[in-house]
């Protein structure tokens, strides 16, 4: 069985997603709908922009994303795409390969456990390139500071950087439950077992680990950003406080004399 996701939005409206869309709705919650599309085709969509198909040709998949541009807010110029394979191989054990996995039992369950992980890894590419894209401006201001000893920036520029990087990190730790488990793991040891090799085989721990890093560096940076712009911003308010000081002084001195 193919499985293929697609990151295609910073966001999927799925209540108006869930009323149009006209497939068997197998379980859903506020942020995630689970579809049966046809007898073996199933389909995936969270809320985070990021909507997986299991067994669906390239032809249905194709048609399904159309359908899906009506619900999507904020369109990615370029969509992130990841695949994977479970082949099911009774007796033997589960075995995690790169880009697929053997079980001896497929289980819609295991299918929509693959599917999340997924989903998963492929919203963890968007963020990470996101936030390797801020690092890359956040060292232009660096150079900035090296090459020319100061830091070239309006205030409305440095806030809007400060808001797309809380902004970016803000829906890191809405959109990426890595460590929580679905609540059919909970009680299924297999299906748990599934969970957490799939998680080791996407690296999503580590993977999260350094896209918070990177936040934590670009982070960093700001608040000596914002220091140094505070300090410029006090310096000038210093001198013009001299300079009326000057004025008034001057003033003052011309009155005496004539």
């Amino acid at each position: 069985m193919k499985i293929t996701a697609f990151h295609i939005a910073e966001q999927l409206t799925l209540k108006s997603l869930k009323s149009a869309y006209a497939a068997t709705l197998l379980q859903e919650n506020p942020s995630e709908l689970f579809y049966r599309v046809d007898e073996a085709g199933l389909l995936y969509a969270f809320d985070y922009g990021v909507v997986v198909f299991a067994n669906i040709t390239d032809v249905d998949i194709s048609k399904n994303l159309l359908l899906l541009q009506q619900f999507c807010i904020n369109p990615l110029p370029e969509k992130i795409q990841d695949d994977f394979e479970i082949t099911e191989r009774e007796g033997e054990p589960l075995t995690f390969n790169f880009d697929s996995l053997n079980v001896p039992r497929l289980t819609d369950e295991v299918i929509k456990i693959a599917m999340l992980n997924l989903a998963q890894s492929v919203v963890m590419d968007h963020y990470a390139q996101r936030a390797q894209s801020l690092l890359g401006e956040i060292r232009g201001f660096t150079n900035q500071m090296e090459t020319g000893g100061n830091i070239r920036i309006s205030r409305a520029n440095m806030l809007r950087f400060i808001g797309r990087t809380l902004n970016s990190k803000n829906k890191v730790v809405e959109n990426l439950y890595i460590f929580d488990g679905p609540e059919t793991t909970w009680e299924d040891e297999y299906l748990d077992r599934v969970h957490r090799g799939l998680s080791r085989t996407f690296e999503l721990p580590t993977r999260f680990k350094e896209i918070e890093y990177t936040f934590k560096i670009i982070e960093d940076n700001l608040s000596v950003f914002r220091e140094l712009y505070l300090h410029r911003e006090s310096s000038k308010l210093e001198w013009i406080i001299i300079i009326l000081i000057c004025i008034e002084v001057v003033d003052l001195f011309i009155s005496k004399l004539f």
